[in-house]
């Protein structure tokens, strides 16, 4: 893998991973496009890292916090939250695996899509709002669980579930983007277990691109989502989920055809 090419999908999956477009869909997506055949799972591990430093960036003082205080209520709800993450995964692991080959990858886009619209309605509809409980981050991570299919957008999903409950943006968001801490170190354990000497092959140099560029750009996506949740503009990446949808939708199709 060159380093151009680490750099570039270092900052796709910082930019997808937190805004509401699915981080997962686009990195197999672009290597699709880039004709990608190698093994890029340790790259992929290294590329989550960095998104991990971003949102602990961001976070520090809310992480601090549950650090300080493991067992306050808002650790409680992440832990409800992980729960049933975990479960979905576990129960769906090999239909996970194998939709990793594509061809799912334009209805988990649609599906993204239209919790954009859903997101973009309950924030002008919504005014009856009330604290994020137990029950609603359980919510959370069933829809967290669900984005592990390529394609459906693992912040938009489960923020957009927190604001349809009720719950405020601006704690819609932050939990949201808490959750990811273990499901990125979730992912990242189960995926060692995968890792192998034939996927060692990606110089350090790259990995170190890709590391850096995926930190930078994923905490520049947690800052513009945090201003998109405050200005309710989440039809915008819907019509962008309903665009690229359909190109990979007819790019599968034609491809069957001929």
């Amino acid at each position: 893998m060159s380093i151009f090419l680490a750099i570039f999908l270092g900052i796709v999956q910082g930019l997808t991973e937190f805004l509401p477009v699915s981080s997962s869909g686009h990195l197999v997506l672009f290597q699709q496009i880039f004709g990608i055949n190698i093994d890029c799972l340790f790259f992929d591990i290294v590329v989550h890292l960095g998104t991990l430093v971003a949102v602990c960036v961001v976070f520090r003082k809310s992480i601090v916090e549950l650090i300080k205080c493991p067992f306050c209520e808002k650790s409680q709800k992440l832990v409800f939250a992980t729960l049933p993450t975990i479960i979905i995964a576990l129960l769906f692991k090999d239909f996970f695996k194998n939709s990793f080959n594509g061809n799912l990858l334009f209805v988990g886009f649609f599906v993204t899509a239209i919790m954009m619209f859903v997101a973009d309605y309950s924030c002008k509809h919504n005014y009856q709002y009330k604290n994020l409980g137990y029950g609603g981050a359980i919510v959370m991570g069933i829809f967290q669980g669900m984005a592990i299919l390529p394609g459906i957008s693992r912040s938009g999903s489960t923020i957009t579930s927190a604001m349809v409950q009720g719950t405020r943006r601006a704690e819609s968001a932050e939990f949201s983007f808490l959750m990811s801490i273990p499901a990125i170190l979730g992912s990242l354990v189960f995926e060692l277990f995968d890792v192998s000497k034939s996927t060692l092959n990606i110089s350090f140099v790259a990995l170190l691109f890709g590391f850096l560029f995926s930190a930078i750009s994923g905490y520049f996506a947690i800052k513009c989502m945090l201003k998109v949740i405050k200005k309710a503009k989440f039809s915008w990446f819907g019509v962008y989920m309903l665009i690229l949808g359909t190109f990979v939708m007819l790019n599968q199709f034609f491809l069957h055809l001929f």
